[in-house]
Protein backbone atom coordinates (compact mmCIF):
# COMPACT_ATOMS: atom_id res chain seq x y z
CA UNK A 1 0.00 0.00 0.00
CA UNK A 2 0.66 3.66 -0.61
CA UNK A 3 2.17 5.58 2.19
CA UNK A 4 -0.28 8.24 2.85
CA UNK A 5 0.64 11.70 4.21
CA UNK A 6 -1.43 14.61 5.06
CA UNK A 7 0.21 17.86 4.50
CA UNK A 8 -1.55 21.29 5.84
CA UNK A 9 -2.10 23.79 3.50
CA UNK A 10 -3.90 27.55 3.36
CA UNK A 11 -7.46 25.72 2.56
CA UNK A 12 -6.75 22.70 4.47
CA UNK A 13 -5.23 19.38 4.40
CA UNK A 14 -3.81 18.12 1.23
CA UNK A 15 -3.71 14.19 0.48
CA UNK A 16 -0.26 13.04 -0.41
CA UNK A 17 1.20 9.78 -1.42
CA UNK A 18 4.18 8.12 -2.91
CA UNK A 19 4.40 5.18 -5.79
CA UNK A 20 4.61 2.13 -4.45
CA UNK A 21 6.61 -0.99 -6.15
CA UNK A 22 5.11 -4.10 -6.61
CA UNK A 23 2.49 -6.45 -9.16
CA UNK A 24 0.10 -5.03 -10.86
CA UNK A 25 -2.38 -7.03 -13.21
CA UNK A 26 -4.69 -5.50 -16.19
CA UNK A 27 -7.36 -7.40 -16.93
CA UNK A 28 -11.02 -7.76 -18.53
CA UNK A 29 -14.14 -8.31 -16.21
CA UNK A 30 -16.80 -10.96 -18.19
CA UNK A 31 -19.86 -12.67 -16.68
CA UNK A 32 -21.37 -16.27 -17.21
CA UNK A 33 -22.05 -19.32 -17.24
CA UNK A 34 -21.05 -23.13 -16.78
CA UNK A 35 -22.20 -25.37 -19.67
CA UNK A 36 -22.08 -28.65 -20.63
CA UNK A 37 -20.30 -29.57 -23.96
CA UNK A 38 -23.53 -30.83 -26.16
CA UNK A 39 -25.83 -30.01 -23.34
CA UNK A 40 -29.37 -30.14 -24.70
CA UNK A 41 -32.80 -30.81 -23.71
CA UNK A 42 -34.60 -34.03 -24.92
CA UNK A 43 -38.11 -33.47 -26.35
CA UNK A 44 -40.20 -36.41 -27.11
CA UNK A 45 -41.35 -36.52 -31.09
CA UNK A 46 -44.97 -37.54 -30.06
CA UNK A 47 -47.39 -36.99 -27.34
CA UNK A 48 -48.66 -39.84 -25.02
CA UNK A 49 -48.22 -41.36 -21.05
CA UNK A 50 -45.12 -41.90 -20.11
CA UNK A 51 -45.01 -45.90 -18.83
CA UNK A 52 -40.95 -46.23 -17.73
CA UNK A 53 -38.31 -44.31 -16.91
CA UNK A 54 -35.36 -46.44 -18.64
CA UNK A 55 -32.03 -44.86 -16.27
CA UNK A 56 -32.00 -42.33 -13.48
CA UNK A 57 -30.75 -38.59 -12.93
CA UNK A 58 -26.65 -39.04 -12.99
CA UNK A 59 -26.46 -42.46 -15.10
CA UNK A 60 -23.72 -41.89 -18.16
CA UNK A 61 -25.32 -42.77 -21.35
CA UNK A 62 -23.96 -43.09 -24.56
CA UNK A 63 -25.81 -42.19 -27.90
CA UNK A 64 -28.40 -44.01 -28.76
CA UNK A 65 -29.06 -44.98 -25.14
CA UNK A 66 -33.36 -45.21 -24.24
CA UNK A 67 -33.79 -43.10 -21.59
CA UNK A 68 -37.88 -43.70 -21.48
CA UNK A 69 -40.75 -45.41 -22.91
CA UNK A 70 -44.13 -43.18 -23.87
CA UNK A 71 -47.17 -44.85 -24.82
CA UNK A 72 -48.65 -43.13 -28.10
CA UNK A 73 -52.22 -42.66 -29.07
CA UNK A 74 -52.58 -39.50 -30.59
CA UNK A 75 -49.80 -38.87 -33.32
CA UNK A 76 -51.74 -36.67 -35.45
CA UNK A 77 -52.08 -33.94 -32.21
CA UNK A 78 -48.44 -34.35 -31.96
CA UNK A 79 -48.11 -33.56 -35.18
CA UNK A 80 -50.46 -30.37 -35.28
CA UNK A 81 -49.21 -29.47 -31.44
CA UNK A 82 -45.45 -29.95 -33.37
CA UNK A 83 -46.20 -27.63 -36.26
CA UNK A 84 -48.11 -24.62 -33.23
CA UNK A 85 -44.93 -24.68 -31.36
CA UNK A 86 -42.64 -24.19 -33.89
CA UNK A 87 -44.43 -21.09 -35.45
CA UNK A 88 -44.60 -19.60 -31.86
CA UNK A 89 -40.52 -20.30 -31.40
CA UNK A 90 -39.23 -18.99 -34.89
CA UNK A 91 -41.12 -15.97 -33.81
CA UNK A 92 -40.12 -15.88 -29.90
CA UNK A 93 -36.32 -16.79 -30.94
CA UNK A 94 -35.91 -14.05 -33.24
CA UNK A 95 -34.30 -10.78 -32.43
CA UNK A 96 -37.07 -8.79 -32.83
CA UNK A 97 -38.93 -11.74 -31.09
CA UNK A 98 -40.96 -10.53 -27.82
CA UNK A 99 -39.09 -12.61 -25.16
CA UNK A 100 -35.41 -11.95 -26.24
CA UNK A 101 -36.29 -8.18 -27.03
CA UNK A 102 -37.56 -7.96 -23.18
CA UNK A 103 -34.59 -9.39 -22.20
CA UNK A 104 -32.31 -7.65 -24.05
CA UNK A 105 -33.53 -4.35 -22.74
CA UNK A 106 -34.23 -5.27 -19.30
CA UNK A 107 -29.98 -5.83 -19.19
CA UNK A 108 -29.65 -2.74 -21.51
CA UNK A 109 -31.10 -0.61 -18.11
CA UNK A 110 -29.54 -2.50 -15.75
CA UNK A 111 -26.13 -1.77 -17.61
CA UNK A 112 -27.28 2.10 -17.44
CA UNK A 113 -27.98 1.96 -14.10
CA UNK A 114 -25.00 0.22 -13.15
CA UNK A 115 -22.60 2.91 -14.71
CA UNK A 116 -25.15 5.73 -13.28
CA UNK A 117 -25.12 4.27 -9.63
CA UNK A 118 -20.92 3.81 -10.05
CA UNK A 119 -20.25 7.26 -11.07
CA UNK A 120 -22.73 8.44 -8.10
CA UNK A 121 -20.70 6.37 -5.96
CA UNK A 122 -17.35 7.09 -7.00
CA UNK A 123 -18.58 11.04 -7.05
CA UNK A 124 -19.74 10.42 -3.12
CA UNK A 125 -16.15 8.33 -2.34
CA UNK A 126 -14.41 11.87 -3.61
CA UNK A 127 -16.93 13.96 -1.74
CA UNK A 128 -16.21 12.44 1.24
CA UNK A 129 -12.10 12.01 0.72
CA UNK A 130 -12.66 15.75 1.17
CA UNK A 131 -15.12 15.26 3.80
CA UNK A 132 -17.77 16.95 2.18
CA UNK A 133 -21.95 14.82 2.92
CA UNK A 134 -22.19 11.99 5.16
CA UNK A 135 -20.79 8.96 5.59
CA UNK A 136 -24.54 7.65 5.31
CA UNK A 137 -24.82 9.20 1.89
CA UNK A 138 -21.49 7.50 0.86
CA UNK A 139 -23.10 4.04 1.92
CA UNK A 140 -26.67 4.56 -0.12
CA UNK A 141 -24.33 5.19 -2.96
CA UNK A 142 -22.20 2.24 -2.15
CA UNK A 143 -25.54 0.23 -1.43
CA UNK A 144 -26.81 1.44 -4.60
CA UNK A 145 -23.89 0.04 -7.18
CA UNK A 146 -23.33 -3.49 -5.41
CA UNK A 147 -27.13 -3.92 -5.99
CA UNK A 148 -27.07 -2.40 -9.47
CA UNK A 149 -23.94 -4.77 -10.73
CA UNK A 150 -25.71 -7.33 -9.02
CA UNK A 151 -28.55 -6.73 -11.25
CA UNK A 152 -26.56 -6.90 -14.53
CA UNK A 153 -25.51 -10.47 -13.66
CA UNK A 154 -29.09 -11.75 -13.04
CA UNK A 155 -30.37 -9.69 -16.26
CA UNK A 156 -27.00 -11.44 -18.50
CA UNK A 157 -27.62 -14.84 -16.70
CA UNK A 158 -31.61 -14.30 -17.65
CA UNK A 159 -30.58 -13.64 -21.35
CA UNK A 160 -27.94 -16.42 -21.84
CA UNK A 161 -30.05 -18.98 -20.56
CA UNK A 162 -34.01 -17.58 -22.25
CA UNK A 163 -31.90 -17.53 -25.61
CA UNK A 164 -30.02 -20.64 -25.64
CA UNK A 165 -33.09 -22.18 -24.24
CA UNK A 166 -35.15 -20.60 -27.18
CA UNK A 167 -32.30 -22.02 -29.25
CA UNK A 168 -32.57 -25.59 -28.18
CA UNK A 169 -36.32 -25.53 -28.45
CA UNK A 170 -36.44 -23.86 -31.85
CA UNK A 171 -34.21 -26.81 -33.33
CA UNK A 172 -36.09 -29.49 -31.17
CA UNK A 173 -39.56 -28.30 -32.76
CA UNK A 174 -37.90 -28.32 -36.69
CA UNK A 175 -36.98 -31.90 -36.20
CA UNK A 176 -40.42 -33.14 -34.53
CA UNK A 177 -42.32 -31.59 -37.50
CA UNK A 178 -39.80 -33.17 -39.71
CA UNK A 179 -40.03 -36.59 -38.00
CA UNK A 180 -44.10 -36.19 -38.05
CA UNK A 181 -44.39 -35.47 -41.56
CA UNK A 182 -42.40 -38.44 -42.53
CA UNK A 183 -44.89 -40.37 -40.13
CA UNK A 184 -42.14 -41.35 -37.40
CA UNK A 185 -43.84 -42.02 -34.49
CA UNK A 186 -41.14 -42.90 -31.76
CA UNK A 187 -42.11 -43.61 -28.72
CA UNK A 188 -38.55 -44.15 -26.79
CA UNK A 189 -36.76 -40.94 -26.57
CA UNK A 190 -33.17 -41.90 -26.70
CA UNK A 191 -29.55 -40.10 -25.96
CA UNK A 192 -28.18 -38.16 -28.89
CA UNK A 193 -24.41 -37.97 -27.18
CA UNK A 194 -22.47 -40.02 -24.98
CA UNK A 195 -22.37 -38.14 -22.12
CA UNK A 196 -24.85 -37.93 -18.48
CA UNK A 197 -28.35 -37.94 -17.45
CA UNK A 198 -28.31 -33.95 -15.51
CA UNK A 199 -32.26 -34.14 -15.12
CA UNK A 200 -35.24 -36.10 -16.10
CA UNK A 201 -38.27 -33.46 -16.27
CA UNK A 202 -41.14 -36.39 -16.01
CA UNK A 203 -42.67 -39.45 -13.71
CA UNK A 204 -44.26 -42.24 -14.96
CA UNK A 205 -47.92 -41.89 -15.71
CA UNK A 206 -47.56 -38.09 -16.63
CA UNK A 207 -48.12 -36.43 -20.09
CA UNK A 208 -45.15 -36.18 -22.18
CA UNK A 209 -45.27 -33.96 -25.39
CA UNK A 210 -43.38 -32.21 -27.90
CA UNK A 211 -43.78 -28.88 -26.01
CA UNK A 212 -41.93 -29.86 -22.63
CA UNK A 213 -38.32 -31.62 -22.41
CA UNK A 214 -38.91 -34.72 -20.62
CA UNK A 215 -34.69 -35.06 -19.15
CA UNK A 216 -30.90 -33.25 -19.56
CA UNK A 217 -28.12 -34.63 -21.01
CA UNK A 218 -24.87 -33.13 -21.69
CA UNK A 219 -21.44 -34.05 -21.53
CA UNK A 220 -19.95 -35.84 -18.79
CA UNK A 221 -16.46 -33.96 -18.13
CA UNK A 222 -16.06 -31.55 -20.62
CA UNK A 223 -17.95 -28.49 -19.15
CA UNK A 224 -17.06 -25.02 -20.28
CA UNK A 225 -16.98 -20.98 -19.59
CA UNK A 226 -19.72 -19.18 -21.96
CA UNK A 227 -18.65 -15.55 -20.80
CA UNK A 228 -19.86 -12.29 -22.05
CA UNK A 229 -17.30 -9.19 -22.67
CA UNK A 230 -17.93 -5.60 -23.50
CA UNK A 231 -17.51 -4.55 -27.47
CA UNK A 232 -14.87 -1.74 -25.57
CA UNK A 233 -12.79 -4.73 -24.27
CA UNK A 234 -13.20 -7.62 -26.77
CA UNK A 235 -10.58 -6.26 -28.70
CA UNK A 236 -7.74 -6.91 -26.01
CA UNK A 237 -8.82 -10.71 -25.48
CA UNK A 238 -6.81 -13.13 -27.05
CA UNK A 239 -6.81 -16.81 -27.29
CA UNK A 240 -4.73 -18.43 -25.35
CA UNK A 241 -4.71 -15.75 -22.25
CA UNK A 242 -5.56 -17.02 -18.58
CA UNK A 243 -8.79 -16.41 -17.29
CA UNK A 244 -9.31 -16.12 -13.15
CA UNK A 245 -13.28 -17.81 -12.32
CA UNK A 246 -15.02 -17.47 -9.77
CA UNK A 247 -18.05 -19.72 -8.78
CA UNK A 248 -21.04 -19.89 -6.00
CA UNK A 249 -20.08 -23.13 -5.29
CA UNK A 250 -16.52 -22.40 -3.87
CA UNK A 251 -14.92 -19.17 -2.26
CA UNK A 252 -11.32 -20.14 -4.18
CA UNK A 253 -10.89 -18.76 -7.57
CA UNK A 254 -10.33 -21.27 -10.66
CA UNK A 255 -7.73 -20.46 -13.75
CA UNK A 256 -8.80 -21.53 -16.69
CA UNK A 257 -7.75 -20.26 -20.72
CA UNK A 258 -9.66 -18.70 -23.63
CA UNK A 259 -10.39 -21.00 -25.81
CA UNK A 260 -12.52 -19.66 -28.55
CA UNK A 261 -14.20 -16.16 -29.20
CA UNK A 262 -17.31 -15.64 -31.28
CA UNK A 263 -16.78 -12.84 -33.80
CA UNK A 264 -20.33 -11.32 -33.90
CA UNK A 265 -21.35 -8.76 -31.25
CA UNK A 266 -24.69 -9.02 -29.71
CA UNK A 267 -26.19 -5.65 -30.79
CA UNK A 268 -29.03 -5.57 -27.87
CA UNK A 269 -25.99 -5.94 -24.91
CA UNK A 270 -23.19 -4.91 -26.97
CA UNK A 271 -21.29 -8.13 -25.86
CA UNK A 272 -19.37 -11.18 -27.43
CA UNK A 273 -19.55 -13.73 -26.32
CA UNK A 274 -16.39 -15.62 -25.19
CA UNK A 275 -15.51 -19.97 -24.05
CA UNK A 276 -13.03 -20.71 -21.63
CA UNK A 277 -12.38 -23.96 -20.19
CA UNK A 278 -10.69 -24.32 -16.92
CA UNK A 279 -7.03 -25.50 -16.44
CA UNK A 280 -8.14 -27.65 -13.78
CA UNK A 281 -12.07 -27.92 -12.90
CA UNK A 282 -12.91 -27.43 -9.54
CA UNK A 283 -13.88 -30.59 -7.31
CA UNK A 284 -17.39 -30.75 -8.44
CA UNK A 285 -19.31 -28.11 -10.96
CA UNK A 286 -22.90 -27.89 -12.62
CA UNK A 287 -24.19 -26.81 -15.50
CA UNK A 288 -26.15 -23.32 -15.66
CA UNK A 289 -24.23 -21.61 -12.83
CA UNK A 290 -23.35 -18.29 -12.66
CA UNK A 291 -19.34 -17.48 -13.18
CA UNK A 292 -17.68 -14.29 -13.07
CA UNK A 293 -14.33 -14.04 -14.49
CA UNK A 294 -11.14 -11.89 -15.13
CA UNK A 295 -9.77 -12.27 -18.30
CA UNK A 296 -5.54 -11.39 -18.13
CA UNK A 297 -4.24 -9.13 -20.44
CA UNK A 298 -1.21 -8.68 -19.05
CA UNK A 299 1.03 -8.99 -16.14
CA UNK A 300 4.31 -7.01 -14.10
CA UNK A 301 5.66 -8.50 -10.88
CA UNK A 302 7.30 -4.82 -10.12
CA UNK A 303 6.00 -1.92 -11.19
CA UNK A 304 5.89 1.51 -10.45
CA UNK A 305 2.02 2.39 -9.24
CA UNK A 306 0.29 5.33 -8.51
CA UNK A 307 -3.54 5.32 -7.41
CA UNK A 308 -5.22 6.05 -10.23
CA UNK A 309 -7.18 9.11 -8.55
CA UNK A 310 -3.89 10.84 -8.47
CA UNK A 311 -3.34 11.13 -12.39
CA UNK A 312 -4.75 14.78 -13.81
CA UNK A 313 -5.99 14.12 -17.57
CA UNK A 314 -4.81 10.60 -17.56
CA UNK A 315 -1.15 11.90 -18.65
CA UNK A 316 -0.22 13.79 -15.45
CA UNK A 317 0.20 14.02 -11.48
CA UNK A 318 0.83 16.72 -9.53
CA UNK A 319 4.01 16.70 -7.70
CA UNK A 320 3.71 20.36 -6.09
CA UNK A 321 0.45 21.76 -4.92
CA UNK A 322 -0.03 23.40 -8.20
CA UNK A 323 2.82 22.07 -10.44
CA UNK A 324 2.11 19.54 -13.11
CA UNK A 325 4.41 16.50 -14.21
CA UNK A 326 3.44 14.55 -17.35
CA UNK A 327 3.66 10.70 -17.05
CA UNK A 328 3.70 7.90 -19.41
CA UNK A 329 1.04 5.40 -18.57
CA UNK A 330 1.52 1.78 -18.68
CA UNK A 331 -0.77 -1.25 -16.84
CA UNK A 332 -3.50 0.22 -15.25
CA UNK A 333 -6.30 -2.42 -12.88
CA UNK A 334 -8.99 -1.33 -10.69
CA UNK A 335 -7.14 0.80 -8.52
CA UNK A 336 -3.75 1.50 -9.23
CA UNK A 337 -1.67 2.68 -12.61
CA UNK A 338 1.86 1.90 -13.63
CA UNK A 339 3.98 4.66 -13.97
CA UNK A 340 6.73 4.37 -17.32
CA UNK A 341 8.48 7.45 -17.25
CA UNK A 342 7.85 10.86 -15.25
CA UNK A 343 8.73 10.32 -11.74
CA UNK A 344 10.45 7.74 -9.54
CA UNK A 345 9.38 5.75 -6.44
CA UNK A 346 10.29 8.53 -4.20
CA UNK A 347 8.48 11.29 -5.70
CA UNK A 348 5.94 12.86 -3.39
CA UNK A 349 2.79 13.29 -5.37
CA UNK A 350 -0.74 15.40 -4.07
CA UNK A 351 -4.06 14.36 -4.63
CA UNK A 352 -5.87 16.41 -7.15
Amino acid sequence: MALLVMLASCGGDRETTTPTVGPITESVYASGVVKAAGQYQVYPTVSGQVTALLVKEGDTVKAGTPLLRIDDRSTSASARSASAQLRLLEQNSSDSGPVLAQLRESLVQARDKYALDSVNYERQKTLWAQQIGSKSELEQRELACNTSRAAVTRASKALVEARDRLRTELEVARNNVAISAAGNDDRIPTSLIDGVVYDLLVEPGELATPQKPVAVVGSATDLYLELEVDEKDIARVQVGQVVSVTLELYDDAFDATVTRIIPLMDPRSRTFTVEARFTKAPPRIFPNITAEANIVLQQKQRAITVPAGYLVDGTHVLVGEDERQEVRIGLRDLELVEILEGIDSTTVLYKP
